[in-house]
């Protein structure tokens, strides 16, 4: 049995929750900073998707240690507000400053098409060749489902 590990971060825990649940069979752990699913591919792949806290006080060798292993990380922001923006942004700065795994952004949408906020219309995240920004819905598992291809594909093209 192989295992892929990605690791789910961004601004609030229900977010992290949403995503997870709308992906996976089970969820193993769900604490007050972590929550831990687990996807079945097939009878030998199994993707562990873990969602964490982040923190720039909490930036330490654990993370460095704990990167090596991911396939990659997806960062996710609320995109009708400015506060989980700019969180997701100063997470998406540290992870391409530190770590050369793939980082897909994924913008949450509420139901129907969200209007553009005027703030981020000139607002850009720091890309790197490794990362890519996406919208995605959480109440529809086939976009939770493309926002995991797109790391998936991205870390198949990257590999050294």
């Amino acid at each position: 049995m192989r295992i892929g590990e990605i690791a789910i971060v961004g601004p609030g825990l229900e977010t992290k929750k949403k995503f997870i649940k709308a992906i996976c069979e089970e969820i193993v752990i769900e604490t007050e900073s972590l929550i831990f699913g687990r996807l079945q591919i097939n009878n030998q792949l199994v993707i562990h998707l873990y969602g964490l806290d982040w923190s720039e006080k909490q930036l330490h060798h654990a993370w460095d240690l704990v990167s090596q292993k991911l396939l990659g990380y997806v960062v996710l922001f609320n995109w009708n507000h400015a506060d989980s923006y700019t969180s997701a942004r100063s997470i998406v700065d540290n992870l391409t400053a530190r770590y050369t795994v793939p980082v897909v952004i994924a913008a949450t949408l509420q139901n129907g098409q969200a209007p553009v906020p005027e703030e981020f219309l000139n607002a850009e995240f720091n890309l790197t060749q490794q990362s890519q920004f996406t919208f995605c819905k959480l109440s529809e598992p086939e976009s939770v489902r493309n926002v995991l291809i797109k790391l998936i594909n991205s870390a198949i093209e990257h590999l050294n």
